[in-house]
């Protein structure tokens, strides 16, 4: 956002200023010296700010936090955490206090007692044993709820219980750097970048995608991001 900015308002670019406020560490999940060297980057960055604060409250002009600080800002972005969707919400099944859906260790809802009925994703927790709401647990979830079912119907085969293991987390910080928190090892900067978009094109569906993508890429490199469509 920084960088279109300053691109585009060329005149305004010394008044933009951006200012980051985390209660904790930043990219808790990862390895603690890729959380410093992430706030590390951040901190060298011009006109940003990251400041470990608790924010209370909301106005037109700005934030208050918790030290009874006024923060005067023209826009603000709330990231928080997940809630559960309206659907969800009104069925009858039982819940943890997150409001996600309570599952046993194949994926059913337990507060059904024909067991026929599955949660998976951000929606569902299993008891005993919560996942981090990623997109990496629900589709290892939807996969084993794929071969499960269709291995069932076939040849009533048993499925085992679902075991989640984690391939690592990528996170990209701008500027041509991100974090890679892998099993086998921990990369950071440039290369780490390298592998985060590498990454990124093996989950495209689509051959047509994994081509398009690259060229927006390119256009986005060289001529800056189409802004009009935000």
């Amino acid at each position: 956002m920084f960088q279109d900015v300053t691109r585009l308002y060329k005149e305004e670019k010394d008044n933009v200023k951006v200012t980051l406020i985390e209660s904790q560490k930043i990219l808790p999940s990862f390895d603690y010296r890729l959380q410093s060297y992430a706030e590390k980057k951040l901190n060298e960055r011009k006109n940003f700010k990251l400041l470990n604060a608790y924010v209370t409250e909301v106005l037109s002009n700005g934030v208050k936090l918790k030290d009874g600080t006024f923060l005067p800002c023209g826009l603000v972005v709330w990231s928080t955490g997940l809630a559960p969707r309206e659907f969800t919400r009104r069925l009858d099944a039982k819940r943890n206090k997150q409001g996600q859906i309570v599952t046993d260790e194949y994926l059913r809802v337990i507060s059904d007692k024909s067991l026929n009925s599955y949660a998976v994703g951000d929606c569902s927790s299993i008891q005993h044993n919560p996942l981090p709401c990623t997109a990496q647990v629900a589709e290892r979830q939807g996969r084993y709820i794929a071969k499960s079912l269709n291995k069932e119907a076939k040849s009533g085969y048993v499925s085992k219980p679902f075991i989640f293991k984690s391939q690592g987390m990528l996170a990209y910080i701008g500027e041509n750097k991100a974090l890679s928190d892998l099993p086998e090892f921990k990369l950071k900067g440039l290369p780490s970048w390298l592998l985060w978009r590498s990454a990124y094109l093996t989950r495209l569906g689509s051959w047509r995608l994994r081509i398009q993508v690259p060229l927006d890429w390119f256009k986005s490199y060289m001529f800056g991001r189409d802004t009009s469509r935000f």
